[in-house]
């Protein structure tokens, strides 16, 4: 008796007949094992699919990526359904420069990738395939530290917070597995496009825009990896400009044709340290304290230069022109350094942005006790009245967006910092700002946290760096039509990145 799987041949050795030969049961080689280049079967309807395969591996911290938010699977280390997202969403910014509405797009896109949350939507023409081959790395349930955690930056959402919850699961650089992606035969081409856009721009889990998540190639890198980090390198690997421009009609949908890409001038052997260096960019752009006076996003503190103080941006100043300081005080550091017209750059890195203010001085309070209801260093209201910073700071708020009178808190980050994995094994620092218009009537706003109030008169447009009759105290933000063109601007004149998109 045999199985369905096993192919049986007769060894017949001399003298014996046919009747008392010995039947060897010899397994076939299984499907996945078969050369890539003949990986075809048929649908039980019988239409012929591809089969795509790569071994991959995880290089950096994984967050999220479970059914849950904030959760990681405890027994489907890699979902499928996980990757299926990552997967669509690269397959629109590769392709979705070339349908001319939105309507089309979405078309397509559910003709391929699944239609479920239409009553009548089709099932997906793409399954996926997932096998762990080692075992798991293991889960960091520590705390976020800033100045202590690898990659912090990135990972500061996972913190636990004062309301009790505790910090969000990590999942350690390290796992390996395999994906299989089964498609129809004449979208192929398209499907390892996408599989490659993936590997190179984005990762698995959340965050992934900051570099979590990031993969590598494990076997066969020459067909899923470039031989460097350059606009031809990424052309003969695609074997079409993904990134051109002319390519690029105006629309809401991130993409990569007309994209602008920065990589670091070196390369490095380990994932670890290129994604530390990407996150350090946007992080030294956007609350950096090192450089002179104009060329840095805040001014360190006077007695400990290694500590930041005053925000060189405007957004600081312009929260506390449209708040009202309570008790009748002050605020505890004046908006004199930037005038009362709203303006929001920052907001083009992704909304919502919570704005925090320092409650507290630094100076300690006399008979602190760890663990007591005071706070460690005495608030602004407890200092004397007759010193500077005397008085209060606005409470937590945060920046969203509304059009037509409907408030929207998320917009993606346009935006990707992470490591490029080559052909070679190494490693490139990117920044990758993927091609996308501000949503059409939209406008950012300032909004209570606590009481989700929208603060009149805090409307701005995206992309108002400098308000009218503003004085800019970083200079990255002066003359400068939108924040992409400043980020990469400061970028290459302070990192020496290299412009591949040029």
């Amino acid at each position: 008796m045999t199985t369905s799987d096993e192919l049986i041949i007769v060894d017949r050795p001399s003298g014996q007949s046919d009747e008392a030969a010995q039947r060897k049961p010899i397994a076939i080689p299984q499907y996945g094992a078969l050369p890539a280049a003949k990986n075809r079967r048929l649908r039980a309807q019988g239409s012929e699919l591809c089969c795509l395969s790569v071994e991959l591996q995880v290089v950096t911290p994984i967050l999220g990526g479970g059914f849950q938010t904030r959760t990681i699977d405890d027994v489907d280390f890699i979902r499928t359904a996980t990757i299926r997202g990552h997967l669509r969403f690269w397959w629109r910014a590769l392709f979705a420069h070339q349908y001319p509405t939105a309507k089309k797009l979405y078309e397509q896109e559910s003709k391929l990738w699944g239609e479920a949350a239409s009553e009548d939507g089709g099932r997906s023409a793409v399954e996926l395939q997932v096998k762990i081959i080692n075992t798991p790395a293991d889960v960091d349930t520590s705390d976020i530290n800033l100045s202590r955690t690898d990659g912090a930056y990135a990972l500061w959402p996972a913190r636990g917070d004062a309301k009790g919850n505790s910090p969000a699961p990590r999942r350690k650089s390290g796992t390996r597995f395999k994906l299989t992606v089964l498609g129809p035969d004449k979208s192929e081409s398209e499907l390892r496009d996408v599989i490659r856009a993936w590997i190179l721009f984005g990762g698995y889990g959340s965050r992934t825009r900051r570099g979590l998540g990031s993969l590598i190639v494990t076997n066969d890198r020459d067909s899923w990896l470039p031989r460097a980090a350059t606009r031809q390198a990424f052309e003969e690997l695609f074997g079409r400009d993904i990134f051109s421009e002319h390519l690029a009609p105006r629309c809401d949908t991130p993409r990569l044709a007309g994209a602008v890409l920065h990589v670091g001038n070196t390369q490095a052997r380990s994932a670890q340290d290129a994604w530390i260096q990407a996150l350090d960019w946007l992080k030294d752009f956007r609350q950096g304290a090192i450089g002179d006076e104009g060329k840095r996003a805040r001014e360190p503190h006077p007695g400990d230069p290694q500590r930041p103080s005053v925000s060189n941006w405007p957004e600081p100043d312009k929260v506390r022109h449209l708040s009202t300081p309570s008790g009748g005080l002050r605020w505890a550091h004046q908006p004199d350094r930037h005038n009362d017209v709203p303006a929001w750059p920052r907001a083009g890195f992704g909304l919502p942005i919570s704005v925090q203010f320092q409650q507290q001085s630094r100076i300690p309070r006399a008979g602190w006790i760890r663990g007591g209801r005071e706070t460690r260093n005495l608030r602004w209201n407890e200092l004397p009245p007759e010193q500077d910073n005397f008085g209060v700071e606005p409470n937590e708020c945060e920046l969203l967006w509304r059009i037509d009178g409907r408030q929207v808190e998320r917009l993606a980050s346009p935006l990707i910092v992470k490591a490029i994995p080559l052909e070679n094994g190494n490693y490139v620092p990117c920044a990758l700002w993927l091609n996308r218009e501000y949503p059409k009537g939209g406008e950012v706003i300032l909004r209570s946290k606590k009481e989700k109030i929208s603060i009149t008169g805090s409307e701005a447009p995206f992309d108002r760096l400098v308000a009218e009759g503003d004085e800019a105290h970083f200079d990255a933000l002066v003359n400068k039509p939108t924040l992409r063109q400043a980020f990469f601007d400061w970028l290459a004149a302070t990192k020496k990145t290299i412009e591949v998109t040029r």
